[in-house]
């Protein structure tokens, strides 16, 4: 096992050759899920234009690929461990390449619904298997710093997908839309191929089985440092994700702010994230993790409950929101890579199950307090705060609480 209470492997070799094209390889994998949806978004009236198919149906091609990633990204990890990281990652952009040229020739929504199922069950695989071949590379500490760069991708990428996706629409309707994602695939395809060698050199034995896919997920919950690790970044990444369920209801809504307007204040949330993942880049190796998940930590319990003094205090304002959200933007940036290099690094053998089953948690934790966050509307903008900090402060509670289970569980000296 290597948790927190190992010293920084400063000596770990890493197998890398030509350290940039794996880097960008993984950067381009990791971002391929958020991307694909995204881009998509531009094009839902016009395929239900097209189709002649109600809201709800068409809505299908991007809540079904929410769940199918959530789903896969469980099954990927124990895969990637079992048989190593490149034929894994190759099969998934196989599924992926296939289910966007299915999209783009779908003759009926049933079509084009099941084309998204298969992209979105390829393209799971590309962060699941990016994370664990970081850790397989740079060891636990340098995990952390490079995971800040790759991680700042999936949030650029779905800042610029929806632009794109627009402008492509009108150019070229929804099937041009859809073809551009189409050479994406592609492209993604053979750089995996032929740009990413085998990083997983100590592969388990045995078939891949559900059994053993349990074991491995009872094996990391049962580790305290784990739970830290995973929770943390579960509810770090949920408090935004209740920003984007219930900011623009209290934004454009109560306060009355154009369509356009939050568009350019939301930029401020995403430079404040891809300033945290600067900072964690440069600082990680250097201070270690954990105490790059407490700062981040410390700073999302203070920026969120600002929130909620400006809120219940009366004053009603978007910077009153944004601002705050920045420094909450920063916070991340500077946690989640961290907490995310620390779950894999637990037991480095699971990386792959310990990646899957952290992407799990978050997307299904993120969901859980987004759908109920932005349902609730209620006249004020009290529900986007108070859940932002409760989500803020759990994953405060979560790091400390089982960081102290996994202190006290060691041996004394």
């Amino acid at each position: 096992m290597n948790n927190s209470t190992s010293p920084a492997d400063s000596s770990f070799e890493s197998p890398i050759r030509n350290e940039k094209l794996i880097k960008a390889v993984l950067a381009s994998t990791i971002a391929a899920s958020a991307f694909t949806i995204q881009i998509f978004l531009p094009a839902l009236p016009a395929v239900q234009a097209a189709f002649k198919v109600t809201a709800t149906q068409v809505q299908l091609t991007i809540s079904l690929p929410l769940l199918v990633t959530a789903l896969a990204t469980l099954v990927y990890g124990p895969l990637s461990d079992r048989y190593g990281r490149r034929p894994v990652l190759i099969a998934g952009m196989v599924l992926f390449f296939v289910g966007t040229a299915l999209c783009l020739f779908a003759p009926t929504i049933l079509t084009l619904v099941l084309g998204r199922f298969i992209q979105a069950l390829g393209s799971a695989a590309g962060v699941v298997i990016a994370r664990a071949a970081v850790r397989d590379l740079y060891g636990r500490e340098r995990a952390a710093a490079v995971l800040a760069g790759l991680v700042a991708v999936m949030i650029i990428a779905p800042m610029i997908a929806p632009t794109l996706g627009g402008f492509l629409v009108d150019a070229f309707g929804w099937r041009g839309n859809v073809a551009a994602t189409v050479v994406f695939a592609g492209v993604l395809l053979a750089l995996v191929v032929f740009g990413l060698p085998e990083t997983h050199q100590k592969r388990g034995k045995g078939a891949f089985g559900i059994g053993s896919m349990m074991a491995s997920f009872k094996t990391l919950l049962a580790s305290p440092a784990y739970r830290a690790y995973a929770l943390q970044s579960a509810f770090m990444i949920a408090i935004f994700y209740v920003f984007l369920a219930a900011a623009p209801y209290a934004v454009m809504v109560i306060m009355d702010v154009s369509a356009s307007s939050y568009g350019l204040y939301f930029l401020l949330s995403t430079v404040g994230y891809l300033g945290g993942t600067i900072l964690a880049n440069r600082y990680s190796q250097r201070m270690g993790i954990d105490r790059m998940v407490r700062i981040g930590t410390g700073f999302a319990v203070i920026s969120t409950f600002l929130v909620v003094v400006l809120m219940f205090g009366g004053v009603w304002h978007p910077l009153a929101v944004f601002l705050p959200i920045t420094v909450m933007g920063v916070a991340n940036g500077m946690a989640i890579p961290n907490a995310s290099a620390g779950a894999v690094s637990v037991y480095p053998e699971l990386a792959g199950a310990a990646s899957g089953l952290t992407s799990f948690l978050q997307l299904g934790i993120s969901a859980l307090f987004a759908q109920v966050a932005g349902s609730i509307q209620n006249g004020t903008p009290y529900p986007l705060a108070i859940y932002m900090f409760g989500a803020a402060i759990l994953a405060w509670l979560s790091f400390e609480f089982f960081k102290k289970t996994e202190a006290r569980s060691l041996p004394g000296p």
